[in-house]
């Protein structure tokens, strides 16, 4: 592997959820900023590095994305517990709760998404357009090719299934608010749609915009998955399992994003998980 790629990797590790699953799950410590704090600084490091080191100059954009998001997290953190926020969320139900954090995090994606315009990159280098969305794409292990358009529909049907299996498995859901999920169907829908965007920006979208054309589009693809996987473990779906399942998703999501050229696809495909998600959130509230 070229010091390129292993600074990538560095990078993206750095900046991903894996230092707070070895802090809460391996060390048994509890929520805290600093982690965020600690990720920041080590991004900042990874910053000097690449801006000093000629071999690696490169990924200076790449670096400094990851670098304001991780600066945009930790002020989100601290701007929770200053609101109230916090308490009110480690009462509230789920189905309220997700929808509030996932609209917050917009904050720290915005940040991120304006550092990349600020390096240059146009709303078509940044996948920011609809794409072709009838793009081909090769079936991994053959040669067989098939379009977006009919991959796309096929997508949010094939994850739904072990999704569903994931969140019945670790959710204690009740039968008896049925009823509610239909009531609370409209904010299920509004939160699938902003959650998606915000992700799909966060994780994919301008990382990958950034590396594939320092590391190339299938080593990327990789990173970004690996990524989206590791910030599920605490997130819905939860736990190895899910973190499993998101990767997956992470890498179908990321090829669609690629081939396409645009982010609607995967948008799509993403919302109608989440969508699933708030389904479950609700079944899941007393």
């Amino acid at each position: 592997m070229s010091a390129l790629a292993a600074v990538a990797w560095i990078v993206i590790l750095s900046a991903s959820g894996l230092a707070e699953i070895v802090w809460r799950v391996g060390l048994g410590g509890h929520e805290t900023v600093w982690i965020a704090v600690v990720q920041l600084g080590a991004l900042l490091l990874l910053l000097g590095l690449v801006r000093t080191w000629r071999a690696v100059r490169r990924l200076t954009a790449f670096v400094s994305v990851l670098a304001a998001l991780g600066g945009g997290l930790v002020a989100l953190f601290l701007l929770e517990r200053a609101t109230g926020f916090t308490a009110w969320a480690d009462g509230g139900p789920d189905y309220q709760v997700v929808p509030a954090e996932s609209a917050l995090l917009c904050l720290p994606t915005l940040i991120m998404l304006a550092v990349a315009l600020g390096f240059g990159f146009g709303r078509r280098q940044l996948f920011l357009v609809r794409g072709d969305l009838d793009a081909p794409s090769r079936i991994p292990g053959t040669t067989r090719r098939l379009g977006w358009g009919r991959l796309g529909p096929l997508a949010m049907l094939v994850f739904a299934v072990p999704l569903c299996v994931q969140l019945a498995l670790t959710t204690h859901t009740h039968s008896h608010p049925l009823a509610r999920v239909a009531e609370l169907l409209p904010l299920g829908v509004a939160f699938a749609a902003v959650n998606a965007a915000q992700e799909e920006l966060r994780f994919r979208a301008v990382p990958l915009a950034l590396a594939v054309p320092v590391v190339g589009g299938e080593r990327a693809i990789w990173m970004t998955a690996t990524a989206f996987g590791l910030g599920h473990w605490f997130g819905h779906p939860n736990g190895p399992s899910g973190v499993g399942l998101t990767l997956i998703g992470g890498l179908v999501l990321a090829k669609a994003m690629v081939e396409t050229q645009g982010l609607f696809w995967p948008w799509a495909i993403h919302a109608a998980q989440d969508v699933v998600i708030f389904v479950f959130l609700v079944l899941a509230s007393t």
